[in-house]
């Protein structure tokens, strides 16, 4: 971040960041299927700067295994702890090569000292698991949003590279449109 940039003050930052990669094996079953993703990809160093514009104490940042390392390097490099990594098990998923299926992304928890206490009545009560199937390309699983909702109930937040809108948080992307509304889960 240059020093004329302006950062934007929110208690928590939920990213899904657009990590450049395409899309692995064309298959025959698939005709027009193509090597390039359906959206605009991003350098890992404006990734960086882009998630460096939010002056937030927790961050939230989505990475699949090829980015796990530069994920949480970057946002340590912003000032954050890494506090866990939550896993998603997809139950599903892609076999390079056929070798192991990739079924499964990472949800990775940062704060800045001192972390902000968890909502009570839920420490404890979540794992660093979530099993959820996907639905749609690069749509994350609603009980992300429900893990945090719960965690922090009182936080402003936002969605960085948000490609649908939520009750109680603000959303930033340009795709924020892509998917209906979400509402909060009870």
């Amino acid at each position: 971040m240059t020093d004329n940039q302006l950062t934007t003050y929110y208690e928590l930052v939920y990213a899904d960041p657009p990590w450049k990669q395409r899309k692995g094996g064309l298959r025959k079953s698939r005709p027009g299927q193509k090597r390039k993703l359906d959206y605009k990809t991003l350098s890992i160093e404006q990734i960086k700067n882009i998630l460096g514009n939010y002056d937030s104490k927790i961050l939230f940042v989505w990475a699949i295994d090829k980015f796990l390392f530069d994920a949480e390097k970057i946002v340590k490099e912003l000032g954050f702890r890494l506090h866990a990594r939550i896993i998603w098990d997809k139950m599903n998923g892609v076999a390079p090569a056929f070798t192991v299926r990739f079924s499964h992304e990472y949800l990775l928890w940062f704060y800045k000292s001192p972390m902000c206490p968890i909502a009570e009545e839920y420490r404890g009560k979540f794992t660093t698991v979530i099993r959820e199937k996907p639905t749609v390309h690069s749509k994350k699983p609603v009980s992300a949003y429900y893990l945090i909702e719960c965690l922090y109930p009182n936080l402003s937040k936002i969605e960085l590279f948000a490609r649908n809108k939520r009750e109680g948080w603000d959303s930033w992307g340009n795709e924020t449109n892509k998917f209906p509304k979400q509402t909060i889960l009870n």
